[in-house]
């Protein structure tokens, strides 16, 4: 097996700079029930391949509740016993009234309380010097707006309440300024964050509400971590195809993960490729769990066959977490296929 790359081949890759290597992360992606079901078997298969980028999430606010001992830290403001939930998980709807705003902002958790950046420097303790570092968090924007304010009702704000929505958008710039801030002081090269901006067939909002609303918040959290040195990746499911020129406006470096069946690989790569990176996802919806090892081995060659370029700009990882009922067998070709095959050595 390759030896881990290092910092400045990842570096290289990213910002397509000769960087004919091909980095690896997120690609050991436990979907949920996946642990629980091969145990130290999965580890033993995991173990064997390279972890280009060492990846680190901090522990973000709690929702409803607190994720650490302060009770303000989290995105809510008050009891939510009983009240309305929505989206994955039965979440609540953090701010059911605009009315309410100023008493979310009033109880705005702590980028800076103690304890939430505990994870990141015990970690870090392990982590090689030249190993490349991304800074991880869920929910930029558009998922955090809906975690606040429920999907139905962020579908209306688009029309009835952008005001208020511009209102949060700065403050939650405000918290991740902090964030970014925390992870450079700690040495990172880069910020690894998520808004599902996409459905199956299209993005979730008109072109027209993400260039007035998002692409001025986009502009200044992608300007502001590229003034501290490092770079941005995005996680992004669905079909984004129609916003990918204004995340290249927002400067953009990598986007997540060209999702299988929504996103056409060879029509991105075509169409964007000399303008932004990809940390590409292998499918975890129907490759990984239907087809056998050499369906596998086959499917995830051909993905890095369309977007392998000699000068770089492409990352593997899976597109999402791998699920329970996908063989062992599998998950093992795929992460040899992603770390070993690089058509600029294989041809």
């Amino acid at each position: 097996m390759r030896k881990e790359l290092t910092k400045q081949d990842v570096i290289a890759a990213i910002e397509r700079k000769g960087g004919s290597k091909i980095p690896v992360v997120f690609h050991k992606w436990w979907g949920n029930g996946l642990e629980d079901k091969y145990g130290k078997e999965l580890y033993d298969v995991a173990n064997k391949y390279p972890d280009d980028i060492f990846a680190v999430f901090y522990i973000e606010p709690g929702e409803a509740e607190s994720s650490l001992a302060n009770p303000s830290y989290r995105w809510g403001y008050k009891d939510y016993t009983n009240t309305q939930t929505h989206s994955i998980g039965n979440m609540h709807e953090l701010l059911p009234e605009w009315d309410e705003l100023d008493d979310l902002l009033a109880d705005f958790p702590n980028p800076n309380e103690p304890g939430n950046f505990d994870n990141v420097y015990a970690q870090l303790k392990n982590c090689p010097e030249d190993k490349y570092k991304l800074g991880c968090f869920w929910r930029l924007f558009h998922e955090r707006f809906w975690c606040i304010r429920g999907m139905e009702n962020l579908m209306m704000d688009y029309y009835d309440n952008m005001d208020g929505l511009r209102v949060l958008g700065e403050r939650l710039l405000e918290y991740y300024k902090v964030i970014v801030d925390r992870f450079a002081e700690a040495g990172f090269d880069g910020i690894f964050t998520s808004d599902d901006l996409g459905h199956q067939s299209g993005p979730m909002m008109s072109p027209a509400v993400f260039e007035e609303l998002y692409l001025p918040l986009y502009k200044e959290f992608i300007g502001y971590v590229h003034s501290k040195g490092m770079h941005v990746f995005l996680h992004s499911c669905g079909d984004n195809t129609k916003l990918m020129p204004y995340l290249i406006e927002a400067g953009l470096d990598v986007f997540h993960p060209i999702q299988a069946g929504c996103m056409d690989t060879a029509e991105t790569v075509k169409n964007f490729g000399d303008k932004i990176s990809f940390l590409a996802g292998v499918d975890v919806q129907h490759l990984l769990p239907d087809e056998d090892v050499n369906g596998v081995v086959k499917g995830v060659e051909n993905m890095i066959d369309i977007l392998y370029k000699p000068e770089g700009g492409l990352l593997l990882a899976c597109g999402n977490g791998i699920m329970p009922d996908t063989p062992l067998e599998n998950i093992d070709a795929m992460l040899n296929t992603v770390s070993t095959y690089n058509p600029g050595e294989n041809k």
